[in-house]
């Protein structure tokens, strides 16, 4: 079956190439729009507890999502000189930090503002910094394409350095460094492919034609994560994986193909023959591999967990292409080219010359590495020694595997943060200012939805949720715990529920603040504040 394929693309090669010229021409315009239609996120399990938490609160008590944090620091933070600002609550900081704002409260996007005037959590440690929380209206993934008006509204002020941080920025860098790193990638991937490929074929051709193969993969698989991403929510991450394997996979089945082809042609046999051949050998073996893992990677598909499942669509997607490219188009190329596979010799140095000769003597027959030499080369000998002395090699090498698996053991998982990130990034700044500056445990709390048999302001219920949150409390893990009957330490369980039973009648105007995002019908936000760091793992035990 493999055989006729090869002849089958002898026979058809230039309508075999046309066809392919044509997906890549049209995949071109394409491709580099793929970024637009792919989403941040998508590293929880919709059907996770803290997932359902979150959809809960934000459908019954309106709990806002898309929180961009502007932080205001002095510049002059020095003992004995606070600068020309003071602290963070003095009338000058204030003042400048409402003037950097005064675009942004009238902006039609924004639903509101939580300022540290409001809250003086939002106060750094040493007092010289504050940060405001700006709610947007639209989702995290659409807001993030606000974010260059957000600046622009932002007005500059003498004394205060302004740094953005939050979901959405977090958002908006993730893709700008996908895109960054896709483009590095492609730059340094594509020349070193073809210096290794020039090294082990020492022929031009035969060099840039496997490039040629993975990066027409990458083009048609990006236009083709466009189309899907149209019907379908994709990770961002998808970039990277289409890169990865479209230009490593499409190269290296092409490195396979090309090499038996040349060595077909060294043995003596024609253009078609050698092609058929190649097909029926190196192509039977690329198209097993391939199918292998794709089906790895489609069992992606079906986790719930929507990173992991775009990793899978486009993997799979990526893959067959590479695989489709090598056993078409490549032996198409191949018969066309013939025997100019080998043009443009390349001469290396002696040395170079010596080193090559010993890796590749087995990999590729050519006139500069004659066949005579087939069973001197390095991987020949090598191969020799291992069947040779099969348990002196096998003890060795997996004592080696285990030592380097051992490190796993203790890996510890969680959703990526912005330290994943480089530390010039915006999302980045923000946050290892707020780690270094503020009490970060303060900006991640423990989200509680509950849910009470009818009203949450009911005498009984109102009982209920008192005891509930000093029972948390209690636990040595917690520092805090904000809810509307531990809004004010002062309160005592007799005076909530006087008050909550009658809300309509409530006087104490920080109550009633905090009263309104916080209860809707019979479901009510809890915040716990562990006294740990979010990753800690006493702060894991203790949701």
């Amino acid at each position: 079956m493999f055989y006729h394929l090869g002849r089958i693309a002898t026979r058809f090669r230039w309508l075999i190439v046309g066809l392919w010229m044509v997906a890549i021409a049209v995949s071109l315009p394409f491709a580099p729009q793929a970024s637009q239609v792919l989403h941040s996120g998508g590293f929880v399990s919709p059907d996770a507890d803290s997932e359902r938490a979150l959809n809960l609160l934000v459908q019954k008590v309106h709990l806002n999502l898309t929180i961009v944090q502007v932080i205001f620091t002095s510049e002059n933070t020095s003992v004995g000189n606070v600068g020309s600002v003071g602290s963070a609550d003095s009338p000058q900081f204030i003042q400048e930090s409402q003037q950097a704002l005064a675009r942004v409260r009238n902006w039609s996007e924004v639903s509101g503002i939580v300022s540290f005037t409001d809250n003086p959590r939002q106060i750094s440690l040493d007092r010289h910094a504050a940060y405001v929380n700006i709610l947007f209206k639209p989702d995290p993934d659409s807001a993030s394409k606000l974010l260059p008006q957000l600046e622009s509204r932002l007005q500059p002020v003498p004394n205060l350095k302004t740094t953005i941080g939050g979901g959405p920025v977090f958002y908006e860098d993730i893709q700008a460094v996908s895109e960054r790193d896709l483009r590095r990638a492609e730059f340094l991937a594509i020349p070193f492919a073809i210096i290794a490929l020039l090294l082990v074929f020492r022929s031009v051709v035969a060099a840039i034609l496997p490039a040629l193969v993975g990066g027409g993969a990458v083009a048609v698989s990006l236009a083709l994560v466009f189309g899907l991403g149209q019907i379908t929510t994709l990770s961002i991450f998808v970039l990277n994986i289409t890169t990865l394997f479209g230009l490593g996979l499409g190269v290296d089945y092409s490195l396979f193909m090309v090499s038996r082809f040349r060595e077909e042609l060294a043995h003596g046999r024609n253009v078609e023959e050698a092609v058929a051949i190649t097909v029926a050998t190196a192509g039977r073996a690329v198209i097993f591999s391939g199918l292998t893992v794709s089906i790895g990677l489609a069992g992606l598909i079906f986790f719930r967990i929507n990173f992991l499942r775009s990793v899978g669509m486009a993997g799979v997607m990526v893959v067959l292409l590479a695989v489709l490219a090598a056993i078409t188009l490549l032996p198409a190329s191949l018969s066309i080219i013939g025997t100019r596979i080998n043009a443009f010799p390349v001469r290396l140095p002696r040395l170079w010359r010596r080193t090559s000769d010993a890796v590749t003597s087995t990999l590729s027959p050519s006139p500069a590495a004659p066949l005579a030499n087939d069973h001197h080369g390095f991987w020949y000998q090598l191969s020799h020694v291992v069947m040779r002395y099969p348990l002196q090699v096998f003890v060795p090498v997996f004592i080696l595997l285990i030592a380097l698996g051992l490190p796993f053991l203790g890996v510890r998982f969680s959703a990526p943060d912005a330290s994943i990130l480089p530390p010039d990034v915006p999302s980045r700044a923000a946050f290892d200012l707020l780690a270094k500056r503020f009490n970060d445990r303060e900006t991640t709390p423990i989200l509680l939805a509950v849910q009470t048999p009818g009203d949450v302001l009911t005498a009984t219920n109102i009982r209920n949720l008192y005891n509930y949150v000093r029972r948390i409390q209690a636990d040595p893990r917690v520092a805090r715990v904000d809810s509307i009957v531990s809004a004010d330490p002062r309160y005592t369980l007799e005076q909530y529920e006087l008050v909550y039973t009658h809300p309509q009648q409530i006087s104490d105007p920080y109550l009633s603040a905090f009263l309104k995002p916080s209860v809707s019908g019979n479901t009510t936000m809890i915040l716990v504040i562990s006294k740990y760091g979010m990753l800690d793992q006493r702060s894991q035990a203790l949701v």
